[in-house]
């Protein structure tokens, strides 16, 4: 029998077996590709789910201790980290997956890993070095020292990522989930430590502590660096152990590869994060009266962390479903596969959708601690639904990687990216951050179009276009008749967001679990 070591070794996908009790004999079964990829998808996700849940609730202590342009400023110095961390690792995990799995050798791993920590020290050097140029170029107002952690944090999620892609395409979902959440756990008591218990304990005279009124926000950055160095400890055999290689050869074939999909993120995070950097900047003067740019964002960020629930889906379906939909390619099967999974994607994103919408005031009330955080509570739907929007191009965007094809993601991206920097220019200035909003619908529904009609023409899915339009307009109509219509008393309000969202939830479990659970693919 081949162990899932070998087989990972070895660059072979076997199926996943599960034992059947039978009167005569015991029957050897082949696991459901649905049921597998669902297994690693709850497994991989863990840690994002759990992670992002448990980040949500520093949202309550931050909007506590910082004002608003802090919480604006933090906000801005995370979307600027986006898009490094999309130039640190430049599409290596994809295109270790992808010859990985294809010439199965193991020799790629050290190349990545080389790779990265070579552009890593030189990236993370600039920026420790070049630091208050910096701030100065892009007009930031911060302490060098919190530019100097960001450098330090860049460097080390960098590191990780072949790492943790290694522990992905081996199966290892264990691993991965605890070196995920180790890190995510250790932030949050860092935080609490940083902003409420050593400031508290200062207060009663046990310790020596400065307290500011408001706090530091270097502190947020201190607890995610100190944070980070724990998942170097947890890897110490992928991060140390790996001898490092670099053959131009191979190295070459990588890049070629990789180079359109770090276009194609770049692009794609403009689309998520742009309107966080250029907000401050295109918003009027005294558009919010009372209000400052930097507050204006920190009020629109106070809602948008409340699409972090749709991101759940997205961030779980990521991990598991790019090593996924490469093992089952070649299959025969392949294309009506994975048109199941889009299909399914999309009625777990509508339980989403619908559950954060209609409860998107009490969910308000018990994260966001000042009802000034709250006045952007009604563009939850729409920055939910543009987030659906993305999940399904994730979802859409296989064929051009299994295809290699990967320079349809840059046009695509490119695409989405232009949208977005066109939509908030015109927008912003008019709408405010509801314009910001309505941006990233557009830009991610045209990356979706564009994808799906590209994609048919090189790798067809049957994709159940009419089920999928018919399921998002019964959600939408659900949402639009509930903020229509819902009661003035606040408590009736709640208790109806909650009675609708366990009666869709339900109806949807009890049409869908008999076929999603099914051992056919039909």
């Amino acid at each position: 029998m081949v162990s899932r070591k070998m087989e990972v070794q070895l660059g072979i996908h076997l199926p996943n077996y599960q034992f059947k009790p039978s009167t005569s004999n015991t029957q050897l079964l082949p696991m459901n590709p649905l049921k597998k990829l669902a297994s690693e998808a709850g497994l991989y996700g863990l840690p994002s789910i759990l992670g992002r849940v448990l980040t949500y609730l520093l949202v309550p202590l931050h909007t506590t201790v910082f004002i608003p342009e802090q919480f604006g400023s933090i906000g801005e110095l995370y979307a600027y980290a986006a898009f490094l961390n999309i130039i640190y690792t430049y599409g290596m995990e994809t295109a270790y997956f992808r010859f990985s799995t294809k010439e199965k050798s193991e020799s790629y791993y050290a190349q990545a890993f080389t790779s990265i920590l070579l552009t890593s020290i030189l990236f993370s050097g600039g920026i420790f070095l070049f630091a208050e140029q910096i701030i100065q170029f892009l007009g930031l107002s911060v302490q060098t020292y919190i530019v100097r952690y960001l450098a330090a944090i860049f460097f080390i999620d960098a590191i990780v990522a072949i790492p943790l892609a290694k522990l992905r395409l081996a199966h290892k979902a264990r691993k991965f989930a605890f070196t995920r959440i180790s890190n995510i756990v250790l932030n949050i008591l860092l935080n609490l430590c940083f902003l409420m218990l050593f400031p508290y304990l200062a207060k009663i005279g046990i310790m020596d502590w400065e307290e500011q009124k408001p706090l530091d926000i270097g502190y947020v950055f201190l607890a995610n660096l100190l944070a980070n160095l724990s998942m170097i400890f947890i890897l110490y055999k992928e991060i140390f152990l790996v001898r490092l290689q670099f053959n131009w050869a191979k190295m070459k074939k990588m890049l070629v590869y990789s180079w359109p999909i770090l276009l194609m993120g770049v692009a794609g995070i403009s689309v998520d994060q742009l309107d966080k950097v250029i907000f401050e900047h295109l918003l009027p003067e005294n558009f919010y009266e009372g209000k400052t740019a930097e507050a204006a964002l920190g009020i629109y960020l106070a809602a948008f962390k409340l699409s972090v629930f749709m991101m759940l889906a997205i961030q779980a379906f990521r991990y598991a479903g790019e090593p996924f939909f490469f093992s089952q390619a070649e299959d025969k099967e392949a294309p009506e596969l994975f048109a199941k999974v889009l299909y399914y994607f999309v009625s777990l994103s509508l339980v989403i959708w619908v559950g954060v919408s209609l409860n998107a005031d009490l969910i308000g009330k018990i994260f966001l601690r000042s009802a000034e955080y709250r006045e952007a509570l009604f563009l939850v739907p729409i920055l939910l639904f543009g987030k659906l929007f993305f999940g399904i191009y994730i979802n859409l965007s296989i064929w051009f990687k299994i295809t290699d094809k990967t320079y349809y993601g840059v046009y695509i991206s490119v695409l989405g990216g232009l949208v977005a920097l066109i939509g908030n220019i015109l927008l912003i200035p008019v709408l405010g951050y509801t314009g910001a909003a309505l941006a990233s619908v557009m830009a991610y529904f045209s990356m979706m179009i564009y994808c799906y009609f590209t994609g048919q023409k090189y790798f067809r899915i049957p994709y159940p276009i009419g089920k999928i339009a018919l399921n998002i307009l019964i959600a939408g109509i659900i949402i639009v008749a509930f903020f229509y219509f819902k009661p003035a008393n606040l408590w009736l309000n709640y208790g109806l967001g909650i009675g609708i969202t366990i009666l869709y939830t339900g109806v949807m479990f009890l049409y869908e679990r008999k076929r999603i659970f099914s051992k056919r693919l039909k």
